[in-house]
């Protein structure tokens, strides 16, 4: 295929920008990353903090089984390597009892009818496993900003349009009770977690078919990078440009090309893929007519965030990686009642150590317009919470910890200019095509990431970043 080389210039170092740029490069495009912060990763970097390597949110890879987007786009990007898959995936604490969510369904199965037994299980997990296999692995094409993106996008779904339509349309709570009798409050609290994780929303909020796949996600292969999230994403980005400490101030439109302006100066670009949070930044925009089309997804940005609770532990050996606690209610200054710990091995001047992420959703409104001595408050007392929480779970006593401290989402606008994490919650109404798509209607300007298709995670984003190509390939074809 015959290509025209275009300077390209990718804003944001997360997830969708690092690899969206390594696939490009690899592709023969020039392009270059801006980033605000001191290093790549965004919500999904890594930091170091008194010589441990922390996570700074973002501790799991998924994706990882053969054929599925993630495992394709690391693949080719040559880093598979960096990354051990786990199984079980990760380990839930009910109140009823421990289960572990093992890749296989036979397994899977087996250990929620030890803690939830019911007849229907059998079959609505299989119907979890097989969605989750049919529409994740799907290879989508996206483009509702035309009349010929229109038929294509409808064209290229058909399958999935017919063959998922009912599981689209039916609310989550009557599909599941096509499927389980009676579920019992501790079971419907299990799934629930599954979608407030995984799709930043609730059963209630959903429909059918986005509560199984938020059920099906330790199916498709769990790992974590050996080397740190932040790790991982510089070596996905390495063959491309990187300009860190670079926070962009302006974005004009000239005829069909981009300036971007900034105290790196002023530089111009044939196109632009934006892979920043945009709700946050509209200010940047000086097109009146960019800027229209953003705030018309506007009410999709919540104040929807995550705190979380970063620390050290001696004389620990996790016997699993990833772990979700089910509580009775929210502990305070947070919005859910489940909890997501990531363990992680570290080795400092030959000792062995565990460093761990504790993470839970808050609102950004918790946390807003504090005096300075009750944010200091809050943070102490949610410290605390989880610590305790912690030697509950795992008998991790207080002269085991040997470091232990708070990121808000006041941490999250200080250093990576973004309040909100987590993504577009997936409900009935912010359904995948009301959502930005990965093409605008304006000539080489694009998006990738979590503010558009599709949604979240490192599979949404990687299903986002190959529709994201398949159109730039496109238009270079036509």
């Amino acid at each position: 295929m015959q290509r025209n080389l275009k300077k390209l210039a990718i804003i944001g170092g997360g997830i969708a920008g690092a690899c969206s740029a390594g696939l490009l490069s690899e592709n023969g495009y020039e392009t270059i990353i801006f980033e605000k912060n001191s290093g790549l990763g965004g919500c999904a970097g890594s930091f170091k903090r008194q010589d441990f390597i922390f996570n700074i949110g973002a501790t799991t890879v998924a994706g990882l089984l053969d054929d599925f987007p993630v495992k394709r786009l690391l693949s080719k990007l040559n880093v598979l390597k960096l990354i051990k898959i786990v199984d079980p995936g990760i380990v839930i604490h009910t109140p009823k009892g421990v289960i572990n969510r093992f890749g296989c369904l036979e397994r899977t199965i087996d250990e929620i009818n030890r803690v939830f037994h019911n007849k229907g299980n059998l079959r609505f997990w299989s119907t979890v496993y097989n969605t989750t296999f049919d529409i994740l692995k799907f290879n989508y094409y996206h483009n509702f900003y035309s009349f010929k993106g229109n038929i294509k996008s409808i064209v290229r779904m058909k399958h999935i349009i017919f063959r998922y339509f009912r599981h689209f349309l039916i609310s989550a709570e009557k599909g599941l009770r096509e499927f389980l009798n009676q579920i019992d409050k501790d079971y419907y609290d299990f799934m629930d977690a599954h979608v407030k994780i995984v799709a930043q929303s609730n059963i209630k909020e959903v429909n059918f078919l986005t509560l199984l796949l938020s059920l099906g996600y330790p199916f498709t292969g769990v790992g974590y990078s050996e080397i740190g999230m932040g790790g991982l994403i510089n070596s996905i980005a390495q063959k491309s440009k990187i300009q860190c400490n670079s926070e962009i101030k302006e974005i004009y439109k000239s005829s069909d090309r981009f300036i971007l302006k900034g105290d790196f100066g002023e530089e111009i670009f044939d196109s632009l893929v934006l892979a920043f949070p945009i709700f946050e930044n509209m200010h940047v925009f000086r097109d009146e007519k960019i800027k229209k089309f953003f705030e018309k997804y506007i009410h999709l940005n919540t104040d929807n965030s995550a705190v979380l609770v970063y620390g050290v532990v001696k004389n620990f050996h996790p016997t699993n990686i990833f772990h979700l606690l089910i509580l009775n209610r929210p502990l305070p200054d947070t919005s859910s009642k489940y909890i997501f710990i990531s363990f992680y091995p570290s080795s400092i001047n030959g000792n062995e150590h565990i460093t761990f992420t504790v993470s839970t959703h808050t609102k950004t409104s918790y946390w807003m317009n504090l005096k300075r001595e009750d944010y200091d408050k809050k943070k102490k007392q949610l410290n605390i919470n989880i610590l305790k929480l912690m030697d509950k779970l795992f008998g991790i006593g207080m002269d085991k910890i040997l470091l232990s401290f708070v990121a808000t989402p006041e941490t999250f606008y200080r250093y990576l200019n973004r309040r909100s994490v987590g993504g577009i919650p997936i409900t009935k109404k912010n359904a995948f095509f009301r959502i930005p798509s990965n093409v605008t209607p304006f000539k080489n300007l694009y998006l990738v990431g979590d503010n558009s298709f599709c949604y979240q995670g490192w599979i949404g984003i990687s299903i986002g970043i190959y529709n994201l190509l398949c159109n730039i390939y496109e238009k270079i074809r036509t």
